[in-house]
């Protein structure tokens, strides 16, 4: 439902009727949630298992086929879908909650645990709460999603070691996927930044 209120509102900006946005909103959770279960299959886990790494490294392959075949510009196709992929993938750590999964390790070898599933929701809450004014407003110009693989790949190269794992080691897979979004988002950011910079001097000259 966010989605499709949030694609509706921005519509105007994709050039596209509402009956597609919300057409477009379901599209994008059914691939979302396969891109989260697929990833889990390919690091081991069982069918039943999701890595949202995989909403981070596939979803943009998505984008981009669909900014190309539909013509559309490239920067506000991954902006504006950016906040739903964050959205929906905040209300998956949610859901972690409820299954009880993706536990933090425990704390100080006391029953309690550190709440890195609450934390990373935080994070979530405070990008979304920063973001979504400045792709309201149609400043970002692409720069979104790289800024959230470079963000989210930094926290969760911390948070990693408080959380439980199989290995029971405290690096393990999820910190390859982590130093890789970090790497990754922080190089197309800074190209990006720098391009837009360039653009931005030679309209002035």
């Amino acid at each position: 439902m966010f989605a499709a209120v949030w694609l509706i509102l921005l519509r105007q900006r994709l050039n596209m009727h509402p009956a597609v946005a919300v057409l477009l909103a379901v599209l994008h959770t059914v691939f979302g949630v396969m891109s989260v279960k697929v990833f889990a299959v390919m690091e081991g886990a069982n069918a039943g298992a999701m890595s949202l790494f995989g909403g981070v490294f596939f979803m943009p392959v998505l984008y981009f086929i669909g900014a190309k075949l539909s013509k559309r510009p490239m920067a506000e196709v991954f902006d504006i879908f950016a906040v739903v992929m964050i959205f929906t993938l905040m209300l998956a750590r949610c859901n972690c909650l409820h299954a009880g999964c993706c536990l933090g390790r425990h704390m100080f070898h006391m029953d309690m645990r550190w709440p890195t599933r609450e934390a990373e929701i935080v994070f979530y809450l405070v990008f979304l709460a920063l973001i979504i004014p400045r792709v309201w407003k149609g400043v970002t110009k692409g720069r979104v999603y790289p800024l959230y693989m470079a963000a989210y790949g930094a926290f969760r190269a911390v948070i990693e070691c408080f959380r439980e794992s199989s290995s029971e080691t405290l690096f393990h897979l999820s910190h390859v996927w982590a130093f890789l979004a970090l790497a990754l988002g922080l190089s197309i950011y800074i190209e990006l930044n720098n391009r837009i910079k360039k653009q931005s001097q030679k309209r002035r000259t």
